[in-house]
């Protein structure tokens, strides 16, 4: 039988100084920021990570076609729990028409540095791989109080009533771990995913960790970043 979560102490929340679920709706880029030339992303992970070294994904709007074939490979990968979510495509745009001018957000978990989830989890369901920085979810653990669900402010950890639990991205670690990419990484067929180093990743220019209307970065520094879609006159 699935669990009632208690009702969250917002004061709790806010001293974490987190929104709940901004990241849902995105707007318009900035025309000062411009992209980049095709980049390799599904190669940046190529070399050999050294141990404490944070890892994270790389998006590039500019690829993107919404074709959500990297939440059905991470759904079939993961087996989700029913009523459970790991990876959305969000759309922004006037229309559902085709247009030079539409752009997609794919997004799961960020692994961040100072992930909320971690901070506010009563039972200590969470914890950070050391070796990574991939945030892990026990599942056996949780309660279903759903605390990092709110506390996120992209909104990653998802309930299923039926589970009674949250479940999340755990990052494909165990395929990373055989040399293989996350599901999602390695179905995406416009390779508009990769995943790499952190620093790396931050180091590519024109890289942004914040869309109009996504929460500040300065939050918990999430292991994300995206090579925005410039607009199209």
């Amino acid at each position: 039988m699935a669990k009632e979560g208690p009702n969250i102490n917002r004061r709790t929340l806010l001293k974490l100084g987190l929104a709940t679920g901004a990241v849902m709706k995105f707007g318009l880029i900035p025309k000062s920021v411009v992209g980049v030339e095709a980049t390799n992303q599904n190669n940046v992970n190529s070399e050999k990570k050294m141990p404490g070294e944070q890892i994270g994904f790389v998006y590039d709007q500019s690829k993107c076609i919404g074709c959500g074939a990297c939440v059905e490979a991470c759904r079939k990968t993961n087996q989700w729990d029913e009523g459970a979510q790991w990876r959305k495509v969000l759309f922004e745009g006037k229309s559902k028409a085709p247009s030079l001018n539409e752009r997609h957000l794919s997004i799961s978990c960020n692994h961040c540095e100072k992930p909320a989830c971690l901070e506010i989890c009563p039972v200590k369901a969470y914890h950070k791989r050391p070796e990574d920085g991939i945030v892990l979810h026990d599942k056996e653990k949780c309660i279903g109080c759903m605390y990092c669900l709110y506390a996120c402010p992209y909104h990653a950890p998802s309930f299923s009533s039926k589970e009674g639990r949250i479940s999340k991205c755990h990052f494909c670690y165990e395929r990373q771990d055989q040399g293989l990419q996350p599901a999602c990484v390695e179905a995406c067929p416009m390779h508009a995913l990769g995943v790499g180093k952190m620093d790396y990743l931050l180091s590519l220019p024109f890289v942004t960790q914040q869309l109009k209307g996504m929460p500040s970065p300065d939050v918990t520094h999430p292991s994300y970043v995206i090579i925005p879609k410039k607009e199209m006159r």
